[in-house]
């Protein structure tokens, strides 16, 4: 059994009720966790050997999930590993209230909600040394946190619960929707593609360059070398058998604008921002 309350934490701390867990997120670092395995390992005792044997401790993260995550992971049978956004997960974590609670003598099944779907939680009680017991702060209509794992049992679904305490400050429900969201995110988003403009001088495949403003660039690129550049109408005259003289002024504000061209000595000459 994991002792929740002397867990020693190696990151990030959630500030929450003393801070119950920190996230890592395995290899991968999403901000709390600090430990190379990610979140808190299961210590002392020799731990969950089937675990080890599965993919040694990295699989010990604790996850925030919501409980519509886990409505949605298939049934499985026996003791078979529970993947969520494509990750074996062991140990879960989740927020919610308590809509009903049925206690029976070796253990109190908590029927938990949390906005996205409702999951039963059992808690097993300890009856022989008087620990375990349920906690007289849980009662239905109050928001609790869950330290447990996801179990299959003739089709059905629970949770069977570590821990569960009562959440004191309703701050923690907004971060633990809030931290859910963030590490399914980074579970199965990727990187998006820089969304920025060419750099300017790219030529006619850049964002905009229509004909007449790529041929205005490449007629300064052709111009004789000189920190004055080149003249706007000695560029309308080297394009006037292709283009108009309007449209010559109009390409040349344009590239100005998007940072292609810069005046130089007055309003009338202009240089490439790409030029060497």
């Amino acid at each position: 059994m994991i002792d929740f309350d002397s867990y020693n934490q190696q990151g990030g701390s959630f500030g929450y009720g003393g801070g119950d867990y920190s996230y890592g997120g395995g290899n991968q670092d999403h901000g709390h966790g600090g430990m190379d395995g990610g979140g808190w390992m299961a210590g002392g005792g020799g731990g969950d050997d089937d675990s080890k044997g599965r993919g040694g401790y990295k699989n010990q993260t604790l996850r925030p999930v919501t409980v519509k995550q886990l409505i949605e992971v298939p049934v499985s049978s026996g003791d078979m590993p529970v993947h969520i956004d494509g990750e074996e997960i062991k140990q879960i974590t989740l927020v919610g209230v308590v809509r009903n609670i049925v206690q029976q003598p070796v253990n109190v099944t908590y029927s938990v909600e949390d906005g996205t779907g409702k999951i039963d939680v059992r808690m097993w009680v300890n009856g022989e040394d008087g620990g375990d017991q349920p906690d007289p702060a849980i009662a239905v209509g109050k928001h609790v946190r869950v330290y447990g794992e996801l179990k299959f049992f003739n089709g059905s679904r629970s949770v069977n619960a570590h821990k569960i305490r009562a959440v004191t400050d309703s701050n923690e429900i907004t971060y633990h929707g809030l931290e859910a969201v963030y590490v399914h995110l980074c579970k199965t988003r990727q990187p998006q593609a820089s969304s920025a403009l060419p750099a300017p001088g790219l030529g006619p495949a850049a964002a905009g360059m229509t004909p007449v403003r790529a041929a205005v660039l490449d007629a300064i690129k052709s111009a004789p070398p000189g920190p004055e550049g080149a003249a706007v109408a000695g560029i309308q005259q080297a394009l006037a058998a292709r283009f108009r003289a309007d449209e010559v002024n109009s390409a040349v504000d344009w590239l100005i604008n998007e940072g292609h061209l810069f005046t130089t000595i007055d309003d009338q000459h202009v240089q490439s921002t790409n030029f060497s």
